[in-house]
């Protein structure tokens, strides 16, 4: 450990650094003194005034999932009392919106602290008073104003009212409706009217700048400008927020020469979605650094103007993320919502202050796994070490990250829960890829293989002359085979170089006597030492067919053999391998599955590489450990172990996989070897490759669920990393199934996403980047992780490794639905895998992966959606549809692989009808023609 400590220390400086390199230092206009004004809402960090003030299914659909129900929602005079308090000194004058927001009381506390009021009445729309009151505008409007009336009458710390905020700016939106839901010029002008002829002081109503550029008839009406410049959400601008608010600030006063222009809304969010502009691909970033520095900025400017303003706004109001403005309507404060300052006016700004707090935690969390990787693994070559290091500090640094946006973020109780689900799925994905980079830095890196089987050549020449070689009985289950392919299975097998073995065919299930019989004969032309057996149906499908085999061996047969129908095996494979045995703790020796028939074939030598990775990748490893998964065929098993466990489990359609995983429960020992002394067919379909996988994984989900208890428990003789790579090799399955959630979830987000707005109503946000940066580099290791092993330990060129790939990541759709079915179910029928099968076509092509080619249909539409969707236009989108794209490539392979199965098929049948020879027709009389 103590001379591993530099690749700790090199691991956590870059941790360290890398955190450091988050936080910039930026330089921003001093502001000193007390603002001139801040706008204000009296609303707590758990208040929610719209659902406060509606009624019925509205409220209902509002705050189902937040913290308060609505009838306790109301103004508090002790947080007015305590926010003017905190106001005090730091401002002049505070704006509101609401004469009902607590205007009753607000005149008298902002009096207390020194602190001028600038009141609004707000003006309904029809729809808005009957939603939020059950009542009439009219009725509504009469008694905001009268209120607004009354306090500006009353109070000398009024100097001025405002009636309405944005009524225009939502006319503009609406006016060309048929019976638009907003306020008219005309209407708001009367409204203005009738409080001017009632007060002493200036009045005026609050507008964006442009909508005073367009309505001069409104201008007319009010003794001021009140002007809203608000750069982040003008999408159609590429200047700087300083430059912004200068260019409308000068439009105004050359269209307005003799009017008094007052900035009544001016700021920036510290939070929300990035947005890009369209034409100029600028993008305006919310974050507390940008508001720091714009906001600051932009009231220098206007203090050396004098033009009287006021900062939108005084304090965070978390509902209006939910309710009107998106993410980013609820971060425009100068105080968050429990009320702590988010700047210093003064001094240079920090893009990332907190980055000291992610390093600490990401150290914490990081520091403990590296030393014990380290004190683990000390032998491995440096690259591994600082490689598996560093990804653990990416890992805890990406969950890190996560957790301090998730500080600094608002969130309701749905919220919540799903950030909640996403960083679950986030923690297993990040566990998941540090396995394979463990499985990756073991392999690549080890300096030396412990437990490597001795080569055949050099095993055999090891034994003595007067060895006695135990009697192997090899058994082989076949069902609807074709009858060639299996007696080539067994020519060699009776050319097997070894003294004393039997073979034993059992055909189960098989209807047509034309199939089963001509093995039967040859079974009886191949002498005694080959026998078979056939039933018309036999219970248990292969395990239960082997099960009887067992019962039918050769008294004195000490091993077990078992090979499917369609492998070709080399003679020395028994005197390789048995000599295995003479270590009494090994109950079975394992050799690799191979292939024969994918040469000239892309399909098949894109599975024929799939297939090896396994072989000569992980089960190499999990060799080091005593911790091989058993296969069906190319398999040797005591005898007396096979018995001891009472044979194959019928209850399991990966029955040898069980068997050994038993075995070693019951504390026996396994031995690989990675020579290939066997080749069988691969499938000729996708389709049929498709139908292992699912058995396969199914199968795992079986033995999981039936042996979960004895992995958590130690009931059994299973060593620690014997349960880790069982556990191991299963976890890539679950993340496939994870996969397959993922997609339904991010399209039904994605329909949350974009048909609201269709019909008018608001869609739900995007999910958080925090969350999908890190799933596409998880991606994006995972290539690496695949390429630079199959560099490393597999004898194929780059090409073939790509297509292995392709055919790996082909089956996530697949294996997900295995897993998900293998949960919810205990039991599938045996499915065997076609050999040797009928010719595909394009269109069996398309059929044989036409779910994945759904959902790759799928995602690339809402991908493009999303890209080209002008409401959408922010990195964040653009940063989603990226994520789709990816997603959708497992079912793309999926697509890929089963054309090119198709197209090589359809040419090896073009190749074989072009060889045929056409067919001689005899002379005759010609045909006449009928009359």
């Amino acid at each position: 450990m103590i001379r591993n400590g530099w690749v700790l220390l090199i691991a956590a400086a870059a941790t360290v650094l890398g955190w450091r390199a988050l936080d910039s230092r930026i330089e921003a206009a001093d502001v000193r003194g007390p603002l001139h004004g801040v706008t204000y809402a009296p609303w707590g960090k758990d208040q929610d005034p719209i659902a406060a003030k509606e009624s019925g299914v509205f409220s209902f659909l509002r705050t189902a999932f937040t913290d308060a129900p609505p009838d306790t929602v109301k103004p508090r005079k002790e947080q007015i009392e305590h926010d003017f308090s905190l106001f005090a000194g730091k401002t002049d004058y505070v704006r509101t919106y609401r004469t009902s927001d607590g205007g009753e009381v607000m005149p008298e506390i902002a009096a207390r602290h020194g602190l001028k009021l600038v009141p609004g009445a707000w003006i309904y729309s029809a729809s808005e008073a009957k939603q939020q009151f059950g009542r009439e505008a009219g009725e509504v409007n009469a008694e905001e104003t009268r209120a607004l009336i009354r306090m500006a009458n009353q109070n000398p710390n009024i100097e001025r009212v405002l009636v309405g905020n944005e009524n225009i700016l939502r006319w503009d939106g609406q006016k060309d409706l048929r019976e638009p839901n907003a306020v008219s010029p005309a209407q708001l002008i009367r409204e203005i009217r009738n409080v001017k002829r009632n007060v002493k002081v200036p009045v005026s109503t609050a507008e964006p700048w442009h909508v005073w550029l367009h309505y001069p008839e409104l201008a007319r009406e009010v003794d001021y400008l009140a002007v809203h410049v608000l750069p982040y959400w003008d999408e159609k601008s590429d200047e700087t927020p300083l430059e912004y608010l200068k260019s409308r600030i000068g439009q105004l006063k050359q269209a307005y020469p003799n009017k008094n222009i007052i900035v009544t809304e001016v700021g920036w969010p510290s939070n929300g979605a990035p947005r890009r502009s369209p034409g100029s691909g600028v993008v305006k970033i919310a974050s507390p650094a940008e508001q720091a520095k714009n906001i600051r900025d932009m009231v220098a400017w206007l203090k050396a103007q004098n033009v009287d303003y006021f900062v939108v706004e005084a304090v965070d109001q978390p509902w209006k993320s939910y309710d009107l403005e998106g993410k980013a309507g609820g971060y425009w404060g100068l105080w968050d919502a429990d009320r702590r300052a988010k700047f210093d006016w003064t001094g240079p700004i920090h893009g990332f202050p907190q980055w000291w707090v992610g390093a600490a935690w990401s150290l914490a969390l990081a520091l403990p796994l590296m030393m014990v990787f380290l004190w683990r693994w000390p032998d491995l070559r440096r690259p591994g070490q600082l490689g598996f290091c560093a990804l653990l500090a990416l890992s805890t640094s990406a969950l890190v990250y996560g957790g301090l946006v998730a500080a600094g973020t608002y969130m309701v109780v749905s919220e919540m829960i799903g950030w909640a689900v996403l960083a679950f799925f986030l923690a297993m994905s990040l566990a998941m890829a540090l396995a394979q980079a463990l499985e990756m830095a073991e392999t690549i890196w080890r300096r030396r293989w412990t437990r490597e089987a001795t080569p055949a050549a050099e095993m055999i020449a090891r034994q003595p002359a007067d060895r006695v070689w135990p009697k192997v009985s090899l058994h082989l289950a076949i069902c609807n085979e074709p009858p060639a392919m299996v007696i080539e299975t067994l020519d060699s097998l009776a050319a097997l170089d070894y003294p004393d073995y039997e073979v034993i065919v059992i055909d189960n299930n098989t209807k047509d006597p034309a199939v089963w019989r001509p093995v039967q004969d040859y079974c009886a032309q191949l002498g005694e030492r080959f026998r078979f057996f056939h039933f018309d149906e036999m219970k248990g499908f292969k395990a239960g067919a082997l099960n009887y085999v067992l019962s039918q061996t050769a008294p004195d047969a000490r091993m077990i053999g078992v090979i499917d129908s369609d492998y070709v095996v080399r003679s020395d494979w028994l005197k390789a391998l048995v000599p295995h045995f003479d270590d009494e703790k090994i109950a079975y020796v394992q050799a690799p599955q191979d292939h024969r028939d994918w040469k000239g074939d892309r399909f098949k030598e894109m599975l024929n590489w799939e297939y090896a990775g396994f072989f000569d990748i992980g089960m190499c490893l999990r060799n080091e450990y005593d911790a091989i998964i058993q296969h069906g065929t190319m398999t040797l098993v005591r005898r007396d172990r096979m018995e001891e466990m009472g044979g194959w489990a019928t209850w399991c359609i990966t029955e040898d996989t069980e068997l050994g995983l038993r075995l070693m429960e019951k504390g026996y020992g396994a031995m690989y070897s990675r020579e290939r002394f066997g080749h069988g067919l691969t499938p000729d379909h996708f389709a049929g490759y498709k139908k292992q996988r699912f058995r396969w994984a199914y199968g795992a989900m079986q033995i999981m669920k039936a042996h979960a208890g004895k992995m958590l428990s130690n009931t059994t003789r299973l060593t620690f990393w014997q349960k880790y790579h069982f556990v191991a090799g299963w976890v890539p399955w679950f993340a496939d199934a994870l996969n397959l959630v993922f997609t339904w979830a991010g399209l039904a987000w994605l329909v949350a996403v974009v048909v609201p707005p269709l019909f008018g109503l608001k869609p739900v946000g995007l999910p958080p980047a925090e969350f999908i940066l890190p799933t596409i580099g998880i991606f994006v290791f995972k290539l690496l992780y695949a390429f630079g092993l199959y560099f490393d330990r597999v004898r194929c060129t780059f090409r073939q490794s790509l297509g292995a790939s392709l055919a790996g990541l082909a089956l996530t759709y697949t294996v997900g639905r295995a897993v998900i079915y293998g949960l919810m179910t205990s039991r599938l029928p045996f499915m065997r895998t076609p050999k040797m099968d009928e010719r595909a076509t394009l269109g069996m092509a398309l059929g044989m992966a036409r779910g994945e080619a759904v959902l790759t249909v799928l995602l690339w539409l809402g991908a493009i959606v999303l890209w080209l969707d002008p409401g959408a236009i922010n990195p964040e989108a653009r940063l989603w549809s990226v994520f789709m794209v990816v997603q959708s490539l497992p079912y793309a392979a999926a697509v890929y692989v089963s054309m090119v199965n198709a197209l090589e098929q359809m040419r090896h049948a073009r190749a074989v009808f072009e060889a045929t020879p056409p067919t001689r027709v005899s002379s005759g009389p010609a045909m006449q023609p009928a009359q």
